[in-house]
């Protein structure tokens, strides 16, 4: 075999000679493409040769390699601003994916920022926030540039007989409209002295990450879960807003005696979750307009129903229980705990109530029935100048999104009884 040295010049003449080919002006001859094709073989060849006899060489190398060494003592290494900054967006990263892997440490505050500096934009909070959040599993998510209205069925028009012959056309005439989305905005910021920066880095990361992160899923979590009117101006709508509120923005569809949405409560006098019943489960799964039951759907449940629910068994005389736990994984690798009458079951700490009675304590949400839009213009700032004098880098986050009802009347609640 060749040593190295040589195959290594042979391959690089096999490549002068398809680049000198590849740079001819024109079509190539008969004889030029030829030509080619046989420094093209030649090339590849080589290359796999030489990779071979690297990996040779590598082997030997390691067999004649001592197994210790001295080594001189290592003196730390003073990191940049630009490293610190990088090492906090991939601990960031980090952290969010999986909540708990830096150690924690108390952190020191001190200054107040005053005009603030655009350092180090990352367009990535609102994927990492998404990836955390159980309504964005279980609605659709998309990313708007700027504000958007989007075409809407206002009012349906049906045919109610036949038409005679002769006799004029029946008036067909539905209504539209358009929703709009906005964007509303969430902001943190967080101040570390270069003390804590330099001593214990992922200790101040950590704490970085546990106030921003989960502070902006967790109060995005709370307002779609919230109780604002669809089309609010000023707060997205409230997936357990009351179905007045709703029905003033979308259609009747009264198929089965629903509205907007088909809100499904629990029998009189049933005012407590532990009176909820497998027929009012089964009622919520098949509120809506039959149109829609074999459309993708989860469950959004409180956790005090949940818990219920795990201890609740079918109608028959098995005895079988409801709830059904994954069959595969578990529920640290998906966010779903397991499912409901074939729906996953996502259970959201936004959703937990005090006084239960008159409460909505469910959803079976259809995907395409609630949107949870993002801004794509998402920012994590770290800002080590406004409050440089005093040796403090202020670590900022904020992201802009918009949650909106789109079609209420594919989806349906659990409410329990006031009364």
């Amino acid at each position: 075999m060749a040593d190295l040295v040589s195959m290594r010049a042979d391959a690089m003449e096999a490549r002068k000679r398809i680049d000198a080919l590849l740079a001819v002006d024109g079509e190539l001859t008969t004889d030029q493409v030829a030509e080619l094709e046989k420094s093209d073989v030649e090339f590849r060849g080589l290359q796999a040769e030489i990779s071979k006899a690297e990996t040779i060489a590598s082997a030997k190398e390691s067999l004649t390699a001592p197994s210790f060494e001295f080594r001189a003592e290592r003196k730390p290494e003073q990191r940049s601003q630009q490293e610190i900054r990088t090492q906090f967006l991939s601990d960031l990263k980090q952290e969010m994916r999986s909540p708990g892997s830096f150690e924690r440490r108390t952190i020191d505050f001190g200054g107040n920022a005053a005009d603030l500096l655009p350092v180090d934009l990352q367009d990535e909070m609102i994927r990492l926030f998404a990836s955390r959040s159980n309504v964005a599993q279980a609605a659709t998510v998309r990313s708007y540039a700027s504000d958007a209205e989007i075409p809407m069925v206002t009012a349906r028009a049906t045919i109610t007989d036949f038409t005679g012959e002769g006799v004029a056309y029946d008036n067909f005439d539905p209504d539209f409209g358009k929703l709009r989305i906005r964007a509303f905005k969430s902001a943190a910021e967080t101040k570390i002295t270069e003390e804590v920066i330099s001593d214990n880095r992922g200790g101040a990361v950590d704490e970085i990450l546990t106030q921003h992160g989960e502070a902006h899923a967790y109060f995005w979590e709370t307002k779609y879960l919230g109780t604002a009117a669809a089309q609010n101006a000023t707060a997205p709508d409230g997936l357990l807003a009351a179905e007045a509120d709703i029905a003033s923005t979308f259609p009747d569809e009264a198929l089965n005696g629903t509205v907007a949405i088909a809100d499904i409560s629990t029998g009189s006098g049933d005012t407590t979750i532990a009176d909820v019943t497998y027929q009012d489960l089964l009622d919520v799964t098949f509120g809506m307009p039959a149109k829609y039951w074999g459309l993708e759907k989860s469950w959004l449940m409180s956790p005090a129903l949940f818990q219920h629910v795990i201890g609740l068994t079918d109608a028959g005389a098995t005895g079988r229980p409801l709830f059904l736990p994954n069959a595969t994984g578990t529920i640290q690798q998906s966010f779903n705990m397991g499912t409901l009458f074939g729906y996953p079951v996502y259970v959201s700490d936004a959703m937990t109530d005090a006084t239960p009675a008159g409460s909505f304590q469910a959803v079976l949400l259809e995907r395409g029935s609630y949107v949870v839009a993002t801004r794509s213009q998402v920012t994590s700032q770290v800002d080590p100048f406004t409050n440089g004098a005093s040796g403090i880098t202020a670590f900022r986050t904020r992201m802009r999104a918009d949650g909106r009802w789109m079609r209420p009347s594919s989806s349906a609640r659990l409410q329990i009884a006031a009364s």
